[in-house]
């Protein structure tokens, strides 16, 4: 199968660097999937599930936080604020994570505050669901 170079970036981290064989992104109204020689595209990435397959044909699950995805030319570019392989999401800190961000949301201090607290939870469910395996 052909494989295409794919950068995944975290605020502050290079994530993964590598050449994949296929790869599926959370995105507003579901997932995108990515093969070789794709069009080039700009996508608005959502927290959940990103799925990719190496050359080996081994399945590697992330929980990702909001981002984009940028394709020019073959190479596919995507920049996440937060990315965590599947077997390293401590489930009781995501659990505990949620519990505050949920707390932190109806304390209704300020809009930053809320929206703040908003996107703190929606990292914890997405790293939950993706620890569990549920989509």
């Amino acid at each position: 199968m052909k494989t295409f170079h794919t950068s995944i970036y975290e605020a502050d981290n290079t994530f993964f660097i590598g050449d994949i064989v296929s790869l599926t992104v959370p995105v507003f109204d579901g997932e995108y999937g990515v093969m070789a020689m794709h069009e080039n595209l700009v996508v608005a990435i959502v927290p959940g599930e990103l799925r990719y397959t190496t050359e080996d044909e081994e399945v590697r699950y992330v929980a990702v936080s909001d981002g984009m995805m940028r394709i020019e030319n073959g190479d596919v570019l995507i920049l996440v604020d937060s990315a965590d392989y599947r077997e390293d999401i401590d489930e009781h800190r995501a659990r505990e994570k949620e519990a505050m961000a949920r707390e932190a949301m109806l304390q209704k201090k300020s809009m930053r505050e809320y929206a703040l607290a908003e996107a703190s939870l929606k990292r914890a469910v997405s790293r939950l669901k993706v620890k569990s395996g549920k989509q």
